[in-house]
């Protein structure tokens, strides 16, 4: 099944893991992660995308950049706007500046007030709304100025706020895995109405896999997670497991790791 509630994927844009890149921001207590495992991990990430019959682009690392890879969190791309984020923390920003030349013929929005804060992580598009946590790297003013922006090109849209607390982002333990199905991570303290949807809470040994990817008639999951894969091919015929687990120590996930537009 096809989610067709949401724009099209054609374009991957990603960039690969820099050697230093254990030097990255994380909260994870997992150890450090190895940089040659980690890139089979990738490697096998973009594969896979390529597989698709996806425009797949992939952008050279950046030693300056540790968390550079983490392409999700710098920019938000929806339909033919790009929203260029400005994180609550200072150590991730600067990182859009060399994205921002992938899209010259979008319609490039910036936050233009000081104290509004926001990170792309915590932005999860569904099928009939958008949901944004409201983190500690995320906070009302970013939501605005996102929902500002997002009107522009679907004056329709609902952009919902979302405390949100136990996870570095929303999408650390919340994301769609089909239109109006929710995985969530126990962990995850959130503060919202979910009924309009029906929420599939993990067993806390499986919160890390509430991180899924669907793609057009594909579902990416993290691979060793039993109850997410029962979940996966219930909804979907066409379903990619992968490894993770070094991307894991950096508070990293499928998502983080590619923008899809």
């Amino acid at each position: 099944m096809e989610n067709h509630l949401l724009p099209p994927i054609r374009n991957i844009l990603s960039r690969k893991p820099c050697r230093n890149f254990a030097s990255g921001l994380t909260t994870s207590n997992l150890g450090p992660p190895d940089y040659d495992k980690a890139m089979v991990q990738y490697d096998k990430y973009i594969e896979s995308l390529k597989n698709m019959d996806l425009n797949v682009k992939v952008l050279c690392e950046d030693e300056s950049l540790p968390d550079g890879h983490f392409v999700e969190d710098p920019l938000i791309v929806y339909k033919n706007l790009v929203f260029v984020c400005k994180s609550g923390n200072v150590g991730r920003r600067g990182e859009e500046d060399k994205l921002l030349k992938e899209f010259k013929d979008f319609q490039i929005v910036t936050i233009e007030d000081e104290l509004a804060f926001i990170d792309g992580g915590d932005v999860l598009f569904c099928a009939d709304r958008v949901l944004v946590g409201l983190s500690e790297r995320t906070n009302q003013k970013g939501i605005d100025a996102l929902a500002n922006a997002i009107k522009t090109v679907q004056s329709d849209i609902k952009v919902v706020s979302v405390p949100i607390s136990g996870k570095i982002h929303l999408k650390s333990g919340l994301t769609e895995l089909y239109p109006n199905v929710l995985l969530r991570d126990p962990g995850l303290t959130i503060d919202t109405d979910l009924t309009w949807a029906t929420v599939i809470t993990l067993p806390e040994e499986e919160g890390y896999a509430s991180d899924v990817m669907p793609i057009n008639d594909t579902i990416f999951i993290v691979k060793g997670y039993p109850t997410v894969l029962k979940a996966a091919k219930k909804y979907y015929q066409k379903v990619v497991a992968l490894d993770m687990s070094e991307f894991q120590k950096m508070d990293g996930g499928l998502t983080c790791l590619s923008l899809r537009y």
